[in-house]
């Protein structure tokens, strides 16, 4: 079966398709995995919009097969494990899966507070009594109490944590959907290649990718885009992308992606493919900090200037919606990049500007100001 993103249904509300940041835009049959989903699924708190949960919740409880694990990398405080879980537990072929799989979901989470989470703890009312360098992993399991039997769920550094154990004497487990949102630097991308990618099950197998329509790691755009022709592209839902797999993919593939990896004209060609995934024009230009990231370093100084140009004409009505923080702050560290041109100490800042963690000084370089 192809996928077509150019036949879609009419989104169920209060799924706001149009909205700025929030684009849902997913090839049939997928489309019909937005429907809305129940309190105890979509009450946790978290970054994810309500797409996203539904997303999660509905592929748990109408596409997922049992087939494979579910792989759920990078919970937080267990949002996208109550999706999966309650949608498993809804599932109508739950008896099979449980012959299967005593645990068919495998959550994944470091699980330590520091300073940025207090702040979200606080709002939320959550987490009275921890500091950081705290576990957090009591707020998870009160979160996924009531399908915790199952969860797999695993508290630590992922390269210790995340491999799946092999208990059917070297048989290879299966892998059925695999949501990423811990490819937070680029040696967790490489274990998470590694370690998931190889247990995919072709025309069977979705990888949410729920940092890729950012612009902040700019190594996701590259390793998934390295794979596209063993992917079929699903469609977007806010920052997540999915993926579909086609054909298998080797662990010699992958160990041959970072054996060798691409020089930065061809990451230049796989971010730029990247880009062009959305259809939401807030998004594109978003991502077009990490591809301008990447001209930067492949390109110079100068050729990072023009992009900039680029950006500031081809996106200018974005830019002028002032109230969209997230876009005034990509602007803001794409400005700075092309004042203190490169560097990892520049990129560093840049991000912090990017995601809001960096002002001050930096507020010079205001887009209000500088336009």
């Amino acid at each position: 079966m192809a996928l077509d993103l150019d036949k879609t249904r009419d989104l169920p509300p209060p799924l706001e398709r149009a909205k700025a940041l929030h684009q849902a835009r997913l090839a049939a049959p997928f489309d019909a995995y937005l429907k809305p989903i129940p309190e105890i699924a979509s009450s946790v708190p978290s970054m994810m919009s309500d797409g996203e949960r539904r997303f999660l919740f509905n592929i748990a409880k109408d596409y997922y097969s049992g087939a494979g694990l579910i792989i759920d990398a990078g919970t937080f405080l267990g949002a996208s494990t109550a999706c999966f879980g309650n949608g498993v537990a809804a599932n109508p072929h739950l008896a099979e899966i449980r012959e299967r799989w005593q645990k068919p979901i495998i959550s994944l989470e470091l699980g330590i507070t520091n300073q940025q989470m207090l702040l979200s703890f606080k709002r939320h009312g959550i987490g009275e009594g921890l500091v950081a360098g705290d576990s957090f992993g009591p707020l998870i399991e009160g979160h996924i109490k009531n399908v915790r039997d199952l969860i797999d769920l695993r508290l630590g550094d992922i390269l210790e944590t995340g491999r799946i154990e092999d208990q059917s004497k070297g048989k290879k487990l299966p892998i059925e959907i695999l949501f990423l949102d811990v490819l937070k630097a680029p040696a967790i991308s490489e274990f998470a290649f590694l370690e998931y990618l190889p247990r995919l099950i072709p025309r069977r197998s979705l990888v949410i990718q729920q940092d890729y329509l950012s612009g902040d790691l700019p190594f996701i755009h590259v390793h998934q885009e390295y794979f596209a022709s063993k992917f079929e592209y699903v469609g977007e839902i806010s920052s997540s992308a999915i993926f579909r797999l086609v054909h298998r993919i080797t662990r010699d593939e992958v160990a041959a992606l970072f054996a060798n990896p691409p020089d930065p004209e061809a990451e230049l060609t796989l971010v730029s493919r990247a880009v062009q995934r959305s259809v939401d024009p807030y998004r594109r230009l978003i991502m077009s900090f990490a591809k301008l990231r990447i001209i930067l370093k492949a390109r110079g100084l100068e050729a990072a200037k023009q992009y900039l140009s680029f950006i500031e004409s081809e996106y200018a009505d974005q830019i002028a919606q002032q109230q969209l923080r997230r876009v005034q702050n990509v602007v803001r560290a794409s400005r700075y990049l092309c004042e203190v041109g490169a560097g990892a100490g520049n990129e560093r800042e840049a991000v912090k500007i990017s995601t809001g963690h960096r002002g001050g000084d930096h507020r010079r370089t205001d887009v209000a100001t500088a336009i």
